[in-house]
This record gives C-alpha cells, structure tokens and sequence, in this order.
C-alpha cells in the first residue's frame, strides 16, 4: 500500500513539474499594482483637476478570472485618502484598472479619488495599499523620491 501511494506523489509530482504550474505566474498575487505616477513632472501648483489627474496608479487583476471588488480599497500610508471602488465593480482577466487623484467619469478602466484641492501620494514617498472587502492587506507599493516621479511595482 505504501509503495502505491509513494508512487502516486512521485507521478503526481512529475506531471506538476511537466505542466509547467509552477511558473512565475503562480507567484503572481492575484490583483497587483503595476504603475505608480506618484510625483508627476512639474509644478504641482496651482492645483488643476488635470494636475491631479496625472497623478494615480494601475491595478491589474493576473488571474484569468473576473473578480468583484466591491468593498476593496486603495489607501494611502496613513489612511488619509481612501478610494473605495463602486459597488458591483468588476476587474476582467487579465484587466487593468487606473485609479486617478482627481475627478472623472469612471469607466471600468479609469476610476476617481474625487479630490479637488489635494493630491493623494506625498512627493517625498508614500505606500499604496489594496485592502480587500475583510480589511487584510493583499498588495502594498512603496514609492521613493525619483527623478521619473514613476515607480512600477
């Protein structure tokens, strides 16, 4: 009986490794932020919805599966600025989302902050946070002062 099962794990192990699951996809979280414009180039003054608009960062769903993000947050490191994405909001497979400082008609590929007056990601360095429908943590970015004011997660 042991011999069976130990050959079972060996044949179960061999077509694992075979079919190629254990590719650097499998590692992938499922959503993940990709770019981050923290600190778009220029003045930051005098504040104009476009400035603030140039100003966000892209989620992108890895899985090869729709998932619903109602409850879901983008939060900022101290919780100052909160994005709550819209009831029902769907991310498709494979799909990315753009998350912008200012105001806007949200789309399934642009969604608003709503701010008017401030922006969201501190110039010096900030962390972006995704925080599912349960309050956890599921993928954090950490930006730094760079000269390209970009940082890709």
């Amino acid at each position: 009986m042991r011999r069976i099962a130990a050959g079972l794990a060996a044949a179960c192990a061999l077509s694992t490794i075979a079919s190629g699951t254990h590719s650097a996809d499998a590692a992938l979280p499922p959503l993940k932020f990709g770019a981050f414009a923290a600190d778009p180039r220029g003045n930051d003054l005098p504040v104009s919805n476009t400035k603030l608009n140039a100003e966000w960062i892209q989620l992108t769903n890895t899985t090869t599966r729709a998932i619903n993000l109602t409850g879901y947050t983008v939060r900022d490191n101290g919780d100052n600025h909160i994005f709550r994405f819209p009831r029902n909001f769907v991310l498709g497979a494979k799909k990315t989302v753009t998350i912008r400082t200012g105001r806007g008609t949200a789309s399934a590929t642009n969604q608003y902050f709503g701010k008017t007056t401030q922006y969201v990601w501190n110039n010096t360095g900030d962390t972006a946070r995704l925080v599912n429908s349960r309050g956890a943590v599921t993928h954090r970015c950490t930006y730094t002062k760079a000269l390209s004011g970009m940082k890709y997660c």
